[in-house]
């Protein structure tokens, strides 16, 4: 049975109500926060309050704040854009996988890492490559009380590959003399965590780091890149902090920093597609987070920055956020490659603005549903092989394939003439 429209349209309609009120609320809060950026230039007077909300009596903010090194920039600067580099590697990294299925006649599941590693103003073909894994064993399927590892758990894994991935390739074209510098692509945040539902976190944290430290090492301009950033409000939250006269204040009205105070209710996005012109990114902060202060005990340079950054190209622009490690953010020459590479990227395809190589490697990374298929009558094969005969499907699953499978409409036979008997 299809959708029932016609139940839908008044309660559209009255969505559309909701909306009209929000936005104009929200035109109300962002002339604030746009007046709050303008005037948040002073770096010793931000540093005074975000001391005071990493003591001891203050908890829950999960705000920004500048960082904390000499050449660090107000955050009210804006920069326009660089020139790009002559010649600069960049190599994107991507995952996609399969998760386990409870009812298969085997438990198994699939990582399908891709590099696409792209040379900007330099004459060599780019290069592709594919690395998938299949996950069989008992003990990588299968976690300690012996039921399948559950769906976070291979999320975690896969990242953890793709960050070793990134290293990998970084440390092979740096050995082969591959056009300095080297840019690694990361599709996601960088402040990566396993939380305790995930299977072996502890192990999966000490691989990510140690992944970190190979880029590291290797000199890597890494970034994690986040094409749609719509639900973070650090900044609005460093404004609403910026606004609080002094420790006594922002002592009695902590509760109100978790929510922005009284710019609840808006998002960074609004605030940077209202202050950055095309090709402008804002200025670099941190995370004030226990997970990121554990990046930075972890190693200083570990410690997880971002900025804001509008893309562009012939149809339309996008506001991202840009996530970098501090070993990047302290070196100005570095970071100006990175925002005139980014730039250049996202002008090379289509109407979307999004980098080149991140494309390249979703497309080498993703696993269809034909791919599945076909490795399932593979492995089926095999089983057969081996004397096993997979099992049939559940009826509720097989049901439920039936049901939702391209139709054919069938004919009830005529009766018989005298159907009356």
């Amino acid at each position: 049975m299809s959708l029932e429209f016609n139940k839908l349209f008044e309660q559209v309609r009255k969505m559309g109500d909701m909306l009209s009120h929000l936005d104009f609320d929200v035109s109300d809060k962002l002339a604030l926060a746009i007046r709050r950026f303008e005037e948040a230039g002073d770096l010793d007077s931000l540093r005074a309050k975000i001391r005071v909300v990493r003591g001891p009596e203050v908890s829950g903010y999960r705000g920004a704040a500048p960082l904390d090194i000499p050449e660090a920039e107000p955050i009210n600067q804006i920069r326009t854009a660089p020139d790009a580099p002559p010649a600069a590697t960049l190599i994107a990294a991507d995952g996609s996988q399969i998760y386990p299925n409870e009812q298969a006649p085997i438990h198994y599941y699939l990582l399908n890492t891709a590099a696409f590693t792209y040379y900007h103003g330099y004459d060599h073909t780019p290069v592709p490559a594919t690395f998938p894994e299949l996950a069989y064993h008992k003990n990588l399927v299968h976690d300690a009380n012996k039921q399948l590892v559950n769906a976070r758990t291979i999320d975690a894994r896969r990242t953890v590959t793709e960050m070793k991935l990134l290293a990998e390739q970084v440390w092979t074209l740096r050995r082969e003399g591959a056009p300095a510098p080297l840019v690694a692509l990361f599709d996601n945040h960088l402040l990566f965590w396993a939380n305790a539902d995930v299977t072996d976190s502890g192990q999966i944290l000490k691989d990510y780091h140690a992944a970190l430290g190979q880029l590291y090492d290797a000199g890597a301009i890494l970034c994690g890149y986040i094409d749609s950033p719509s639900r973070s409000r650090t900044v609005l939250r460093l404004l609403y902090l910026s606004s609080l006269r002094d420790e006594a204040e922002i002592i009695a009205k902590q509760k109100l920093l978790e929510v922005g105070g009284d710019l609840e209710g808006l998002r960074d996005v609004h605030l940077f597609n209202a202050v950055l012109e095309p090709g402008e990114r804002s200025a670099i902060m941190v995370a004030n987070s226990p997970r990121n202060f554990d990046y930075r005990q972890k190693n200083a340079g570990f410690e997880v920055a971002f900025f804001y950054l509008k893309v562009y190209n012939g149809y339309q622009t996008a506001l991202a956020r840009v996530d970098l490690p501090v070993w990047v953010a302290r070196d100005a020459a570095a970071v100006d490659a990175l925002h005139a590479l980014l730039l250049d990227q996202c002008q090379m395809q289509g109407r979307t603005p999004y980098p080149y190589a991140l494309t390249r490697a979703d497309e080498l990374a993703v696993v269809t549903s034909k791919d599945k298929r076909k490795l399932e009558e593979l492995i089926r094969i095999e089983l057969q092989k081996q004397g096993i005969q997979p099992t049939e499907l559940p009826a509720k699953a097989a049901s439920k394939r039936a049901a939702r499978s391209d139709k054919r409409a069938y004919q009830l036979p005529k009766p018989p003439t005298d159907w009356r008997g």
